[in-house]
């Protein structure tokens, strides 16, 4: 199973596809607007697969749910890593640069260790239009 890892950096997404191997693809830089949300999971799509799943934090999960919507819709697996765990992976780094953390990130529900820190949302029970409650 490939996967696709995306992180937050400079306002904006960084991902990383890495294979069945974990080999990182090139990396993939993208605004935070709908439309090249959208043109980022075609070209995952077109290049790796519908079956890529995409990994990304749980607090980009709830500040940016525009790139979980169009995910689900288009069929992907997605999965939520608490931020913490990526942050303590990313300080164990000597160069975690945004693209290296994306990498990383994707690595995640490869490792069987990890797998278990993940979360997977369903497309049944994430609803985007519902508003957190304080």
């Amino acid at each position: 199973m490939a996967a696709c890892g995306i992180w937050l950096a400079n306002k904006r997404l960084v991902a990383a596809v890495v294979d069945d191997d974990g080999r990182a693809a090139p990396t993939i830089l993208t605004a935070m607007n709908d439309e090249e949300r959208w043109a980022l999971l075609e070209y995952v799509d077109a290049v790796h697969g519908l079956d890529c799943a995409l990994v990304l934090t749980d607090d980009l999960l709830k500040a940016d749910d525009g790139i979980c919507h169009f995910a689900l819709e288009r069929g992907h697996d997605l999965w939520a890593v608490p931020r913490p765990l990526v942050e303590a992976i990313r300080l164990a780094s000597r160069r975690a640069t945004a693209p290296r953390v994306a990498a990383k990130i994707a690595r995640l529900p490869i490792v069987p260790g990890f797998r278990g820190h993940l979360r997977r949302i369903d497309r049944g029970a994430y609803d985007c239009r519902q508003l957190p409650l304080l």
